[in-house]
């Protein structure tokens, strides 16, 4: 079994490098996206165990959640979207085009767990930890 892939999509570069540091540290592997508009081709060419997408980036986050849960390649892929706005309608209709989850900035460390457990595995817990050989725990 590969380590789960995630997608990291926001415009602020230092969410991301803290996504990725915190994603590296647990044993996750991840794809970044800076801008937005290549959120659609990476999901479609790297299948990500889960997406974490910024709802408010240089492409509005819910039209790229709309995109790829409209499309019969993507739609299947576990999305969390990330915001800094504590804004309940954007919430709930992040949900209803099918969000699996939100989050808002600034993150803790829970949310990395979270990501890990949304992608299948826990990297925290160290019979789940194996990747090659170990199978995810419940």
């Amino acid at each position: 079994m590969n380590k789960p892939t995630i997608l990291i999509a926001d415009d602020a570069p230092l969410v991301v490098r803290a996504l990725a540091r915190s994603l590296r540290k647990a044993g996750l592997s991840f794809i970044t996206d800076t801008s937005g508009e290549r959120v659609h081709e990476l999901a479609v060419e790297h299948q990500p165990d889960v997406i974490i997408l910024d709802v408010r980036q240089n492409v509005d986050g819910r039209d790229l959640l709309a995109r790829l849960k409209r499309d019969p390649n993507t739609r299947h892929l576990k999305v969390v979207m990330l915001s800094a706005v504590d804004d309940q309608f954007t919430r709930r209709l992040c949900l209803e085009l099918g969000a699996d989850d939100n989050e808002l900035k600034p993150f803790d460390e829970t949310f990395v767990r979270k990501i890990a457990r949304l992608a299948g595995c826990d990297p925290f817990n160290r019979e789940a930890a194996e990747w090659p050989t170990g199978s995810p725990a419940n």
